[in-house]
């Protein structure tokens, strides 16, 4: 079973800065520069300031360290008083879809050796992300963006611990500018922490979001042990800040990961298309009239995940698109190796049938970053290429959650960025001090704490 304890979290103090809207942002993940501007020039507190921080390394480490430090020791970032978990509702209503209310919570989550079977994950890494988000964390000597993680529970005794606190005014609230309102309880009551960690007891945990930074977080684990002084006990940086939400909950929503080739030769798009007429069913459309070309793709994509079978749209530029729907009884060999989980999965399909074989983005140019763009928006995938900024998008479908949990329970992993979950929880909402002095326990006993907000 996954470890999963409270700590004493490192939060603003909104005696002064009361509004936490002007201050959290996205994870650095899904931040372009331009958004990041925006959220630098929000307020001069914005935590984007230190977890993207500006310039090159390892000088951009070093300055997001004094930016960090001289928050703390002026007062704008303090540490709660007790081991607490941080529970957390965010409430939305995303563009087709209806209103929904996802429950979670922020807590510790213990680091576990690669292969364990203890923490899943389910995609691949990055070498680039992954290095720099252990420089940035040893600089800082904190985690400032949870990862995500999603639980399996019985009965959903977990999410109901957590609703019961929607009875209770939140401690702190925030909303983004997508419109999602984030809402926190500081849970200190041993009784209530126990409700929910022990809740976990005997159940898988699986990483939904952020490989990269629990993969960093294991690196800087490896680091601070060498040069931290002998203890019996785990130490803050033996574990990860971590989201929890269970794999059950109404409001776990998962979108697809779209891509954006970069750097291809011209002209590829029509012997492409050629290329692919053994393996898929291929459809060309034209955009019509003056609908909106984005959501005339999005219809396209939910009629071809309707129709059931692996499928996605492929947009060049220009006037139209084309639908790749695989062949049923397509015998390629290329995906003869892999597990069932894997061999019929969308993006699976896309890499092994198109982006390796007859694009030339392999493994190796994958994992250095720089073949491909990565977006949950359609809107944004259409922009990047129609503005030069690549050359075809491939419009995916998501996967769901029973295929993901497969993949992850039989010790599979996808290809990098494969699933994106909306919505995002906010960076700076709640972080933890690395401190190699630092001891942290299990789940407290004894009487009711309360943190005052």
């Amino acid at each position: 079973m996954a470890t999963v304890i409270p700590f004493r979290g490192l939060v603003y103090d909104i005696a002064r800065v009361p509004d936490l809207s002007l201050v959290l942002a996205p994870p650095y993940d899904v931040i372009s520069p331009e958004r990041a501007a925006e959220l630098r020039a929000r307020h001069p507190h914005n935590i984007v300031r230190v977890d993207l921080p500006e310039g090159d390394p390892p000088a951009r480490y070093a300055d997001a360290a004094t930016t960090l430090s001289g928050w703390i020791e002026s007062g704008i970032l303090r540490r709660d008083s007790f081991p607490a978990i941080y529970v957390v509702a965010q409430s939305w209503a995303a563009r087709g879809m209806e209103a929904k209310v996802r429950w979670g919570f922020v807590a510790l989550l213990r680091i576990e050796e690669e292969g364990s079977g203890i923490v899943l994950p389910h995609e691949d890494t990055m070498d680039a992300p992954r290095r720099d988000r252990t420089d940035l964390a040893e600089a800082l000597r904190a985690q400032v963006s949870p990862i995500f993680m999603m639980h399996t529970e019985s009965n959903l005794s977990v999410t109901r611990a957590l609703q019961a606190y929607d009875r209770r005014t939140p401690d702190r609230q925030a909303q983004d500018a997508a419109g999602v309102d984030t809402r926190v309880w500081i849970v200190a009551d041993p009784v209530g922490v126990r409700a929910v960690c022990d809740g976990l007891r005997d159940h898988q945990a699986f990483i939904a979001d952020g490989h990269h930074r629990y993969a960093a977080a294991r690196d800087l684990r490896e680091r601070l042990r060498r040069s931290a002084p002998p203890s019996s006990e785990p130490r803050s940086f033996d574990h990860m800040l971590a989201y929890f939400c269970s794999v059950e909950s109404p409001g776990l929503t998962i979108l697809p990961y779209h891509r954006v080739t970069r750097g291809l030769e011209g002209g590829r798009y029509e012997t492409l298309l050629q290329e692919l007429a053994d393996d898929f069913v291929v459809k060309r459309f034209a955009f019509e009239g003056r609908d909106h070309r984005g959501e005339q793709i999005r219809r396209r994509l939910r009629a071809l995940a309707a129709g059931g079978g692996a499928s996605m749209v492929v947009y060049p530029g220009g006037d139209g698109f084309a639908a790749l729907v695989r062949r049923a009884d397509d015998p390629s060999p290329l995906m003869s190796d892999l597990p069932e989980p894997l061999r019929d999965l969308d993006v699976c399909i896309l890499h092994r049938l198109i982006l390796e074989p007859r694009l030339g983005i392999d493994a190796d140019r994958q994992r250095a970053g720089d073949a491909l763009r990565f977006t949950s928006d359609v809107d944004q995938a259409i922009d990047w290429v129609d503005g030069a900024r690549g050359q075809l998008a491939f419009l995916m479908q998501p996967p769901d959650r029973a295929r993901l949990m497969a993949v992850a329970g039989m010790g599979l992993r996808m290809p990098q960025k494969s699933t994106y979950f909306h919505p995002k929880v906010p960076t700076g909402l709640v972080m933890q001090a690395l401190d190699p002095i630092d001891e942290v326990h299990s789940v407290p006993e004894g009487d009711a704490r309360v943190i005052a907000s």
